[in-house]
C-alpha cells in the first residue's frame, strides 16, 4: 500500500507503509545532507513506526524524468536548477510527465520568489535549502500529502459540481482555507472574487431552465479562463460562483480584478488577504459579496 492511500488515516494500524520520495538534486554536498535527512526520516517520531522512507536520487533531468516514469513515487523533492533544465521550465516538464506526484521544492534563498510563482502554479510548498531539517522536512512533507489528497477529491464526483464541473462549496472552502494559511506562511497576498452572471432568471418553464443551465456553464467556462489553472473556481450558489486567486509579480491582485471586471455579462465582488492583517476565509467571503457590482444586487442567489 501506497503513503499516499493511508495519509489522514485515523485509528491503529498494523502494516508497514512505504512513503516513496525521490529527491531530484545535483549539488553534491547537498544532496549527501538531504539524503542523510531522509534517512534520519525513517522511523523517526516524525511520522510513526509504520512508516517506512524509501529514497531514490536523480542528480539530473534526464534521470528525474526516467524514474517518474518508471517508478510510483508518493513525493518529489525538486531542486528547479538542475544541469540540463532550469527554473520554471523544469517545474512544467515535472508536471507535464508526473502530474499525479505532489512537488516540494528545494531552492537558495535567492530563488523565493520563482519557488512562490511555482507554487501558485501547483507546487505544493517550497524549502529554503539552508533551512532543511528533519522536522520542517516532514510538516512539509506531510501538508503537500494532505493538500494534494484534497485536490484529488475535489476531482471526484462528491466533490464536483455535476453542471460545470467546478468544485463545489464545501469543496472550495477546504481548499481555499488551507489556501488562507500558505498565503499567510509565505507572507503573500491572494484575493477572494464572487460572480455573478447577469440576467438569469428563476427558469420557471423547462425551456427557461435549460437555457438558465446553459448560460451558467458558458459563465463557468468563462471564469476558467479568466482565472488560470491555478486558480481555485468553483460553484457556491444556484448562480453565484467563487475564485481563489494569488498575488504574482506578473500580475499582481488589483490587475486581476481589473481584468475580471472587463467582462461584463459577469458581476464581480472582491476581497484581499494581506498577510500583514490577515482575516479568516469567511470574512473575505462577506466582504466579497458585499463588493459585487450594483448590477448583480437583484440575485436572488445566497450563499
Amino acid at each position: 500500500m501506497r503513503f499516499c492511500e493511508t495519509v489522514g488515516l485515523l485509528g491503529p494500524l498494523s502494516l508497514h507503509v512505504t512513503l516513496r520520495v525521490l529527491l531530484a538534486e545535483s549539488g553534491t554536498e547537498e544532496t549527501l545532507f538531504l539524503r542523510d535527512v531522509l534517512t534520519d526520516l525513517d522511523g523517526a517520531r516524525y511520522w510513526s513506526d509504520w512508516v517506512h522512507v524509501e529514497a531514490s536520487h536523480a542528480s539530473t533531468w534526464a534521470d528525474t524524468a526516467a524514474i517518474l516514469a518508471t517508478e510510483a513515487m508518493d513525493i518529489l523533492l525538486l531542486d528547479p536548477d538542475l544541469p540540463d533544465s532550469q527554473g520554471a521550465e523544469t517545474f512544467r516538464r515535472v508536471h507535464v510527465a508526473a502530474p499525479n506526484v505532489p512537488v516540494i521544492l528545494l531552492v537558495e534563498s535567492s530563488a523565493t520568489s520563482l519557488a512562490e510563482r511555482l507554487v501558485r502554479d501547483g507546487a505544493q510548498d517550497f524549502l529554503l535549502k539552508q533551512e532543511v531539517d528533519c522536522a520542517p522536512l516532514a510538516r512539509a512533507i506531510r501538508n503537500a500529502l494532505e493538500r494534494h489528497r484534497l485536490l484529488a477529491a475535489s476531482r471526484a464526483t462528491s466533490m464536483t459540481d455535476q453542471l460545470t464541473g467546478l468544485l463545489t462549496r464545501p469543496a472550495f472552502l477546504t481548499l481555499a482555507n488551507r489556501d488562507c494559511l500558505l498565503a499567510d506562511r509565505l507572507r503573500q497576498r491572494m484575493m477572494i472574487l464572487v460572480a455573478e452572471p447577469d440576467g438569469l432568471d428563476d427558469g420557471a418553464r423547462p425551456h427557461d431552465a435549460h437555457r438558465r443551465d446553459l448560460a451558467l456553464v458558458e459563465a463557468a467556462d468563462s471564469l476558467r479562463r479568466l482565472a488560470g489553472p491555478a486558480a481555485l473556481v468553483a460553484r457556491l450558489g444556484r448562480s453565484r460562483f467563487g475564485l481563489l486567486v494569488f498575488d504574482t509579480e506578473a500580475e499582481p491582485v488589483e490587475e486581476i480584478r481589473a481584468r475580471f471586471h472587463n467582462d461584463y455579462a459577469i458581476a464581480f465582488g472582491a476581497a484581499v488577504f494581506d498577510p500583514r492583517h490577515p482575516v479568516s476565509l469567511d470574512a473575505l467571503l462577506e466582504q466579497a459579496i458585499l463588493n459585487l457590482r450594483p448590477i448583480a444586487r437583484h440575485a436572488a442567489a445566497v450563499i
